[in-house]
């Protein structure tokens, strides 16, 4: 089992360590962890979908995360189990988050039953990360039932948090008359519910008077979800007045959901809506940061601001340099070079050694064992390459769980050579390859270092990177 593969495992264990660890793989940006966490989400994603899936967007100083705590504290003493992805205006200078939420959710972050997570939202817009999808999916594989996603604040763009959860609450306040002036039509026509927090004390009445005048606006806009009328209703953060009616609320609208297949509906249209903009971002960044493109950016962007040229112009003449590039145009040549032997495992090499001698023009080697690998080995030298024939050597051998699915013996790996073992392998990681082990060379039998990619990232074979002499 590989580091991503124990990584899986633990998250779904519930490990809280695992899991932070799986966040912060998702959300890296270096290609080497994209690999690796593309793998994490592949290997948890049978296990992710089973939680109640809310996102939280309101206006400025709605107190989302003073709600976000009253109502997962009020979730974990119902027996859920809550996960928290805030997502914070990114700094700058550092490109980390300004806000902190999870310090204005202290009570709630020391809770075991939940698990806060606060992210920088990194430019992206629409008030949530990048990587929040794959967040909330990590999440959902450790077993909490309910993954809160908080976005930045309320924005003509900040809608994007609507098109990855089940239910979207858009929380607001009491003001002075003009609380619609505050946000934007857009955002309240995707609302599944609406809370106006801050109901308490001299604002109690206000509060009242605001989802009076916000009930009479929703009957102009027909509500996203066919078969229901959205709900608006007080809530105070503060002495915990309706919050738990908000609770039965989003269990009602869930409810409604299952029973005439939305809820799946609304799941498949945003993993399909999930592939196309995964497939346009990643797009952008190939583009970005293509050789032929870099090269020619500074001068096109420079004719483009001096209004030498039009950008619809620039733009086509980066993308024809993009596709029209060789390296682009067609895979990359394999890093890897000639066949050097074929493997084969065996239960009795003596026996073996004296069957391939039969082979015409084989010349046969005389066992040499290799403890650090575990196994003991025969070279069998034809005219054009080699064959090894290789038995377990020690009780801890690898080679013992192979024999015990394939007792007759069978083919192990392929060896290939190449220039150089640790360049091969970081060109064919970053192609999808899988180096097993800690990715540090070993010497292999012929004294040189050796590499394993795993077998299924080829068709179930195992091929050994050997550096040639």
């Amino acid at each position: 089992m590989d580091a991503v593969e124990q990584l899986a495992a633990a998250v779904r264990a519930g490990d809280r360590r695992a899991l932070a660890r799986a966040v912060t793989l998702v959300e890296s940006t270096r290609a080497d962890h994209r690999e690796e966490a593309a793998r994490l989400i592949e290997l948890l994603a049978p296990a992710a979908g089973g939680s109640f899936r809310i996102g939280i967007s309101g206006v400025p100083g709605a107190g989302k995360s003073t709600f976000i705590e009253a109502f997962g504290l009020h979730l974990i003493s119902r027996g859920r189990r809550v996960a928290v992805l805030s997502v914070d205006p990114s700094s700058p200078a550092s490109g980390g988050s300004i806000l902190g939420d999870k310090t204005r959710m202290a009570e709630l972050g020391r809770r075991p039953e939940a698990f806060i997570r606060p992210s920088p939202s990194g430019g992206t817009l629409g008030g949530v990360a990048r990587r929040t999808r794959e967040a909330l999916l990590v999440c959902e594989a450790a077993g909490f039932d309910v993954v809160l996603v908080e976005t930045v604040g309320v924005g003509q763009s900040e809608t994007a948090v609507a098109g990855m959860t089940d239910l979207f609450l858009l929380l607001l306040v009491p003001g002075g008359g003009d609380e619609l002036q505050g946000i934007k039509r857009g955002i309240v026509e995707l609302a599944d519910l609406v809370l106006v927090n801050k109901a308490d004390g001299d604002l109690a009445e206000a509060a009242g008077r605001a989802v009076e005048a916000y009930r009479a606006a929703l009957t102009l806009l027909r509500p996203r979800t066919t078969g229901w009328e959205v709900p608006v209703a007080a809530c105070s953060s503060v002495t915990g007045a309706g919050i738990a009616a908000a609770w039965e609320t989003m269990e009602r609208y869930r409810a409604t959901l299952l029973a005439s297949g939305a809820l799946q509906a609304r799941r498949s249209e945003q993993a399909g809506d999930w592939l196309w903009q995964e497939t346009a971002e990643t797009l952008l960044e190939r583009l970005r940061e293509h050789p032929g493109v870099r090269e020619r950016l500074p001068e096109l962007e420079r004719a483009v601001r001096d209004g030498a040229l039009p950008p619809t112009v620039g733009a086509r003449r980066l993308l024809a340099d993009f596709l029209a590039t060789p390296d682009t145009a067609a895979p990359a040549p394999s890093p890897a070079g000639r066949l050097n032997h074929v493997a084969i495992a065996v239960p009795d090499l003596e026996a073996a050694r004296a069957a391939f001698a039969r082979l015409p023009g084989a010349r046969v080697s005389e066992p040499l064992a290799l403890p650090e690998h575990g196994v003991t080995v025969v070279f069998v030298a034809l005219p054009n390459t080699k064959i090894e024939l290789v038995t377990p050597l020690g009780e801890r051998s690898p080679l013992r769980s192979f024999l015990e699915k394939n007792p007759g013996g069978g083919i192990h790996h392929l060896s290939l050579e190449v220039a150089d073992v640790r360049t091969a392998a970081t060109a064919l990681t970053a192609q999808g390859a899988r180096v097993l082990g800690d990715g540090e060379p070993r010497r292999g039998a012929h004294g040189t270092p050796v590499l394993f990619l795993h077998p299924k990232d080829f068709a179930g074979t195992l091929v050994e990177l050997e550096e040639a002499n």
